[in-house]
Parts: structure tokens; C-alpha cells; sequence
């Protein structure tokens, strides 16, 4: 029997507009932007999140007026399972599960049915500090009352095979059976080339990278996706990621989720550096993210 196709959504990260939201971009302006580029879904920080993790009613009627006028669904809440909040101790197991419940609570009020979830790491290839499977394994089952499944992002340097990824992580998934616990697989662990003007932040020789076809195994333990991207040309091509290969191994392997546009390219690093970089920033950060979306649009045909 044929495999039956799949038909990812395209979607944004509020984050790709961080340097703009506050200061020439409204949340209102944000819901229109993202609406004018095709885009069906998106992704917000907690940090976006006035009066967070408590907003009031009417943020929330707000939010959810823009919502319904836009036509824009909640796809994935961007937050954190820190054990070190305060200088000093780590946090108890107990205390890291209250703070995800609130979370939790917060992305089901929201809409959001995805978390992207950040383990407190070690490393640059963000190997997990030990002991995190205790206090997710308590977590999982508000998880599961509030209907939301925790994924963990992958991104250069880490690739799908780096031991924490493919042992820890998938080892964890498999003891527990949790649907609750995943991957959030950011196309940047795709890269294969140095981006323009962001090469003073090489973290990787790219020597080693996720090869287009490792996807495929993540695929059951993904719900919604990065496309993380650095300049998508004139011709709507990102020269330094496979997105076709990728894309199309998605779809041919049946994956329903969400890609989310996800831009970090230099004038995202450099818009801070005076009136001339902002006001460039203004013009070149929507016209990327829109960009993006044409060449997801071109590679899905819809």
C-alpha cells in the first residue's frame, strides 16, 4: 500500500521579527505581517507574553480576537525546563515541574498543542544536564492533562546523531512510551556552508552535519519544526540549507506538521549597531521571512 503524502503547514516564528516586536511592531502588525505572507500558523516565546505567565483576560481576548481575524492558528510555545533559574543551587526536581505545569497551563490557554521545550545544557552541542529525565518523566503527565507535547530543538551544531539525540533522548522516549516528549528538528542542523556575514559565528566546520536523510526516524517524534534560515536569494533559494531534500522527505514519508519560518540571518545580529542597521533591519527582516515563505509555498505547491 502507497504511503499517503504528507502536507506540512507553513508557519512562522514570532522570533524571526524579535529585533522589531516593541519598537516599530505592534503584535497587531505581527499578525498581519505573518497573515500577508500566506503563512497559517506560528510560533510565540513566553517572553512575549505580557504579564507573563499570568496574562490578563484581556491580552488574552486580544490575542485570540487576532487570531480569529487573521485566521492564524497557535502552532508551538517557545519555552524553558531550566534547573538553574537563581545563582546557587539547582532547582529540585519538584520545583522544575511547577514551573513547567505553569507552562503548561499557559500554552493550553493559548492554543498551543507543541512546546519547544529547552533542557538546561552543558555544552555547544547542548548535551543535557544529567538528571533531566527525572523531573521531565514527573512532568509528563500534566503534559498530558494539558494536552501539549514537549519537544526538544536540535540545531548546529547538534545533529540527529549526536549521542544525547539519538541515545538519550530517543532511549527515553522508547522506556517511557511517552506521545508527549519529541524533537523539535531545526533545518539548521542541515547546514553545509558557511552563511554570508555570520561567519565570525561558525560554531561548526561542517564537516559533520544531519545528513537530509537521518529525518526520517524523527519523523513520529516531531509535531512542528524550525526552518531556520540566513538569506534566501532573489531566485527564493537558501544556499546553505537542503530545504528541498529535506522538505520532500517529509512529505514523502507522510509528516503532517508544522515548518515554521525561523530567521536568523546577520542583520538579525547586527540591527542593534545604530539607526542605520535598524532601519535596515526594518526592510530586510519582513522581506526575508517572506522570501522564506515563498520558497516553502514553491517546494509544497501550496
Amino acid at each position: 500500500m502507497e504511503k499517503k503524502k504528507g502536507t506540512p503547514r507553513r508557519g512562522i516564528c514570532l522570533y524571526s521579527y524579535h529585533n522589531l516586536l516593541g519598537k516599530t511592531m505592534t503584535l497587531d502588525d505581527a499578525f498581519l505581517e505573518m497573515y500577508d505572507t500566506g503563512a497559517t500558523c506560528f510560533e510565540f516565546l513566553t517572553s512575549y507574553i505580557p504579564g507573563y505567565p499570568n496574562p490578563s483576560t484581556e491580552w488574552v481576548d486580544h490575542y485570540w480576537r487576532l487570531c480569529e481575524k487573521y485566521d492564524l492558528h497557535p502552532s508551538e510555545l517557545g519555552h524553558w525546563a531550566e534547573n538553574h533559574l537563581h545563582r546557587g543551587p539547582g532547582m529540585t526536581d519538584d520545583e522544575v515541574v511547577e514551573e513547567l505545569k505553569q507552562d503548561f497551563r499557559l500554552a493550553n490557554l493559548l492554543g498551543f498543542k507543541a512546546l519547544r521545550t529547552k533542557i538546561t545544557c552543558t555544552n555547544m552541542v547542548c548535551d543535557p544536564e544529567p538528571g533531566w529525565q527525572s523531573y521531565i518523566e514527573k512532568a509528563l503527565p500534566y503534559a498530558e492533562k494539558y494536552d501539549v507535547r514537549m519537544q526538544n530543538e536540535v540545531h548546529l551544531p547538534t545533529t540527529l546523531h549526536t549521542p544525547h539525540i539519538r541515545d538519550e533522548y530517543l532511549d527515553f522516549i522508547n522506556r517511557t512510551g511517552t506521545q508527549h516528549f519529541g524533537f523539535n528538528i531545526d533545518f539548521g542542523t542541515f547546514q553545509n556552508k558557511p552563511a554570508k556575514g555570520l561567519e565570525f559565528m561558525n560554531m561548526s566546520d561542517f564537516k559533520d552535519v544531519t545528513k537530509p536523510e537521518e529525518i526520517v526516524d524523527f519523523l513520529q517524534y516531531s509535531w512542528v519544526c524550525h526552518g531556520k534560515f540566513t538569506n534566501v536569494n532573489e531566485d527564493f533559494v537558501e544556499e546553505t540549507i537542503p530545504y528541498k531534500e529535506v522538505i520532500q522527505l517529509m512529505i514523502d514519508n507522510g509528516w503532517r506538521g508544522d515548518i515554521l519560518s525561523e530567521y536568523e540571518g546577520a542583520i538579525r545580529f547586527f540591527a542593534e549597531d545604530g539607526p542605520d542597521k535598524f532601519a535596515q533591519a526594518m526592510v530586510e527582516i519582513p522581506e526575508q521571512v517572506r522570501r522564506h515563505q515563498i520558497m516553502m509555498r514553491n517546494i509544497l505547491g501550496y
